[in-house]
């Protein structure tokens, strides 16, 4: 089979574009073994490629160019990442539209790397505004809506806007109930993080019963009792209780 290396030396004649999927798919598999320096000379050779064959706006470059993006997101490089995944924003839009779901998937990965740099202003209004898209292609009970959802609330709190994540978890909260079940451990996380977020405000009752709810659901998950939502789990329970014990509060059922 062709090797990472020799695509590097690939002679391109004609239109044939088989030898750069097949690249890309190389380039696909060093990565998931994570031999990223074999998975970016695939995939750069499988673009020099495309780029050859099809011009460097055809739709198959941002295929190739988003697993780059990806690639060098798992590296940590994110100006790397950002750079990237605005070229491939740029022929997604233009083959695509502004309302299609590989956009909306797009703009959430610059959305996590403005995050990642501590731009979370920046991280908010593009996960908002993929919240609208995935609302408008997939209705707004829909689980993608809830993963961008967790996702906006995270930076509306690192923002300092707790008010904001607390109402963005609780309608995240919401979907994943009515599509995951009750039980499942992820309602059991954002519940978890309510709880923190309550008692942040001074809100001890609520978040009690939030904590509480969080831990039957790690509870009824069989996790293992070195496992660190437990950990966090103890330490926030701790604190809770002792604001309960200061405050007197009881609070109301969630």
């Amino acid at each position: 089979p062709a090797s990472a290396a020799a695509g590097a030396n690939t002679k391109w004649e004609g239109s044939d574009v088989d030898i750069a999927m097949t690249l890309h798919q190389i380039g696909q598999i060093h990565r998931r073994s994570l031999r990223y320096a074999a998975a970016l000379s695939a995939y750069n050779a499988s673009l020099r490629g495309m780029k050859e064959v099809l011009g460097s706006r055809h739709a198959n470059i941002a295929a190739i160019l988003g697993n780059i993006g990806n690639l060098y997101m798992e590296l940590g490089d994110y100006d790397e990442a950002f750079q990237i995944y605005q070229e491939v924003l740029g022929i997604e839009t233009l083959h695509l539209g502004l309302s299609h779901p590989e956009v909306a998937v797009t703009l959430h990965n610059i959305a996590t790397i403005e995050c990642s740099r501590g731009n979370f202003s920046e991280g908010v209004s593009l996960y908002k505004q993929v919240v609208d898209m995935q609302k408008l292609r997939f209705g707004p009970h829909h689980i993608t809506v809830a993963v961008t959802l967790s996702c906006l609330a995270d930076a509306n709190e690192k923002l300092g806007n707790v008010a904001g994540a607390i109402r963005t978890y609780e309608e995240a909260l919401q979907i994943r109930r009515n599509v995951m079940g009750r039980s499942h451990i992820d309602v059991g996380r954002i519940l978890h993080k309510l709880g923190r977020l309550a008692a942040s405000q001074d809100d001890y009752g609520l978040a009690n019963l939030y904590i509480t709810s969080s831990a039957r659901i790690y509870a009824d998950n069989k996790l293992k009792s070195d496992h660190p939502f437990l950990r966090e789990m103890a330490r926030d329970m701790a604190d809770i209780q002792a604001g309960l014990a200061f405050s007197g509060s009881r609070g109301i059922a969630v």
